[in-house]
């Protein structure tokens, strides 16, 4: 079923937050114990370590934006989204590429996170 308009704010303004790389900000949006499984690389548990996960990579771009596409919403908190996420790197070059993301939220907290998507473009440019 369609997203409610309330979840689909939750993760506005959680993708605002992200866009302007403060961690303390998107962080707030993790549970303690939070599971992030992010392409193929291994899941990474905890809060703090998924918060140096997504430090490592965000430090190397000017930011990230995202583009909310479809969003879906399923029992037990589970949402599943579309989106397009637009990496600005510091050269002044554009890169954006589809994703999709499996969410499991306990209030609106984030428990575990798949992100599907191929970022092989990003990586290329950075070097």
């Amino acid at each position: 079923m369609r997203a409610s308009q309330a979840t689909i704010d939750l993760l506005t303004r959680y993708y605002d937050a992200m866009a302007a790389n403060d961690p303390q900000r998107y962080g707030a949006y993790y549970a303690d114990d939070m599971t992030l499984t992010f392409a193929n690389s291994p899941t990474v548990s905890g809060r703090e370590n998924v918060l140096a996960a997504f430090a490592a990579v965000l430090d190397r771009v000017e930011s990230l934006g995202h583009e909310l596409v479809n969003v879906w919403e399923e029992g037990g908190g589970v949402i599943v989204y579309e989106s397009v996420g637009t990496w600005n790197l510091f050269d002044g070059t554009k890169i954006s590429i589809k994703a999709c993301t499996v969410l499991t939220l306990i209030g609106e907290k984030f428990a575990d996170q798949r992100i599907y998507v191929d970022n092989a473009p990003v990586f290329a440019a950075l070097g």
